[in-house]
């Protein structure tokens, strides 16, 4: 979807945050119930009240498009968190989106080290996680919400605006556990970049003359995903090398496929589809003016957001997907 940009006098910063923004699905996945909105530098957003859980927890819902009636706007397209502790936030009202380096405020995020941290805790807490999943990967059983965005807002904030690990109002014990994980686990990192987050799966197909009666390939996949998904329209067994039959719900980079076309006689064709599912995010930051209606600016401005998932069904995570098909003829 082509959004209107917004045109400022001058350039755009101040508050901050915004990491994370979903791009629209491809294909859809059974994790997609429908396309996120696509937003580029310069467009515009409103930001919408912010959604308290915790003394230290907060997030604020994003949209899109301005809604027609603030006072009842419905469900975000999406989420983001904080990036500036001490600054007063600003919301209900249109703000701006930029990369990285719009940033305007005086904290540590300008460092790449910082941005990469920030980037790693964004893209392994909530919502980029279920609540199920990071609770599995944090060892904490039936995490809530509000624990969820209380530890990944603190730790947020303890790479943007302290270099040491504070005593946060934590709230209660499981929000400090998820806390370490995402800290040590994000300090044991290299850090990501923004083009960490896009997703990508190609199919070559083979060379040469293939023939039905016998094992058709290979298909070489490609893509920066852990697993792919692979389809084949008509309905064809995918095997290796061999002939040994494989899961086609879970191929990996440079895996090579066969069709299994060993009891076919007649000439035909068929397209395999690879389906990749990924991060919904890119790093961007939102800049939220001090006066609704006014341009950000450095000495008025200075807070808002950090991560944006799209919204699902509300406290929903969204994945994005990518797909490529290869149709190749038999004879």
């Amino acid at each position: 979807m082509k959004r209107q940009k917004k045109s400022f006098p001058a350039r755009a910063g101040g508050a901050l945050v915004a990491a994370l923004l979903g791009a629209a699905a491809l294909v859809s996945p059974a994790t997609a119930a429908f396309a996120a909105p696509t937003l580029e530098d310069g467009d515009t957003v409103y930001v919408g009240p912010v959604d308290w859980v915790s003394g230290s927890g907060f997030t604020f819902p994003i949209y899109a498009e301005t809604p027609a009636d603030p006072g009842n706007p419905g469900e975000p397209d999406f989420w983001a968190y904080c990036i500036e502790h001490s600054e007063s936030y600003q919301h209900s009202r249109e703000a701006l989106i930029g990369g990285l380096d719009s940033f305007l405020g005086d904290n540590h995020f300008p460092n790449p080290e910082v941005q990469g941290k920030v980037l790693w805790v964004l893209a392994h807490s909530y919502p980029a996680l279920s609540l199920e999943a990071l609770g599995a990967a944090a060892g904490v059983s039936d995490l809530s919400r509000e624990d969820a965005i209380t530890a990944t807002q603190t730790a947020i904030w303890r790479y943007t605006d302290l270099t040491w690990d504070a005593s946060w109002d934590w709230g209660s014990e499981d929000a400090e556990t998820v806390y370490w994980h995402l800290v040590n686990s994000a300090n044991a990192s290299s850090g990501l970049s923004p083009a960490d987050f896009e997703t990508s799966v190609s199919i070559t197909a083979p060379g040469g003359v293939q023939s039905a009666g016998s094992l058709v390939g290979p298909f070489v996949v490609t893509t920066n995903q852990p697993t792919v998904s692979v389809s084949v329209d008509p309905a064809i067994s995918l095997t290796d090398a061999d002939g040994v039959p494989i899961d086609p719900a879970t191929v990996v980079d440079g895996q090579e496929i066969y069709l299994d076309l060993t009891g076919e006689t007649a000439a035909g064709s068929a397209t395999l589809t690879a389906s990749a599912t990924g991060s919904s995010s890119t790093g961007k930051v939102i800049s939220v003016p001090t006066t609704p209606g006014a341009r950000p600016r450095s000495t008025t401005t200075r807070r808002l957001s950090s991560s944006w998932h799209r919204a699902q069904r509300r406290r929903m995570p969204q994945r994005t997907s990518a797909g490529a098909r290869c149709s190749r003829r038999f004879r």
